[in-house]
């Protein structure tokens, strides 16, 4: 099942587990950025995976919003998630400029001081977390943001797989957090079964839930499937989100481009949508 996520209780109900396909959706992100270079896709969609993965812990009209900082502080990864499963995420201009990029790894593009920002919450109770990057890995570091800001030991896994032409075949994450008064070392034995099964999505993702059950219980011991989420690309951008571009152009910009009747064009980072404003319109704002 493409795209959701599935809630289950492992280990005696010590530790909540999720998993995901979530290939669909990193097509759909990567669709936008095809002259992406592999390591760039890779940091992008390890970000955006373990974000879509994320969604399905959140509630209400929560949402969760991450900010990458790489050692370059000019280089940065942005991705969102809602709690209705709404996923997005991009790179920075300043990232995608960036050259000789092909042979890096994650760890070299990431470095020795890459900074991890966090907010999380509802509008009207939010709370921002800044933690370090000393795995210099995307899901290593992010269940390290739960480690240090919450005092919550979590395991982020994300297997993607591209071709040699650096095409998406698929795409996959898991969650596994544990629950209060439960010993550390159960964390420690998820890792060691994921580790041991390379091929544990084309096992968990069964058709049916009964399925999927059996399945972790064999891998992990017992467990119970608890619920199902959806999680998919979703910008929400509109023209009229843009006007406060428009509104930051000073008044002789504008009346340049309506004296030389050129439309003013903005470009959404997230999606690729192009909103063109017209003269009629900037004519509008005075």
């Amino acid at each position: 099942m493409q795209n959701a996520i599935v809630k289950a209780l492992i280990n005696e109900e010590q530790i909540r587990l999720y998993f995901i396909d979530n290939t669909q959706l990193l097509r759909d992100i990567y669709a936008l950025n095809q002259e992406l270079p592999k390591p760039l896709k890779l940091l992008l969609g390890k970000t955006v995976s373990a974000m879509s993965i994320l969604s399905g812990t959140l509630k209400g009209n929560q949402r969760m919003s991450i900010q990458v900082t790489l050692s370059n502080p000019h280089h940065k990864i942005f991705a969102e998630a809602e709690a209705n499963g709404n996923v997005r995420g991009y790179l920075n201009e300043e990232l995608l400029r960036t050259s000789n990029i092909e042979e890096k790894s994650m760890q070299d593009l990431i470095g020795p001081s890459g900074m991890i920002r966090v907010i999380k919450g509802s509008e009207m109770n939010q709370f921002t977390s800044i933690t370090d990057m000393p795995n210099q890995h995307i899901t290593d570091d992010i269940a390290n943001y739960f480690v240090q800001s919450d005092q919550t030991p979590t395991y982020l896994y994300s297997d993607i797989q591209l071709d040699n032409g650096a095409s998406l075949l698929s795409s996959h994450a898991l969650y596994a957090q544990l629950l209060p008064g439960a010993p550390p070392h159960l964390l420690s034995e998820v890792k060691m079964i994921v580790k041991a099964n390379p091929d544990i999505f084309s096992k968990l993702n069964a058709e049916k839930a009964s399925d999927s059950e059996e399945a972790l219980t064999q891998l992990f011991g017992d467990a119970k499937i608890i619920g199902h989420s959806s999680s998919q690309f979703f910008c929400g951008c509109s023209k009229e989100m843009f006007y406060g571009m428009l509104y930051s152009l000073s008044e002789e910009e504008i009346k340049r481009s309506i004296e030389r009747k050129e439309d003013i064009e903005a470009f959404c980072h997230i999606c690729g949508k192009t909103y063109t404003f017209k003269q009629k319109e900037m004519q509008q704002l005075f």
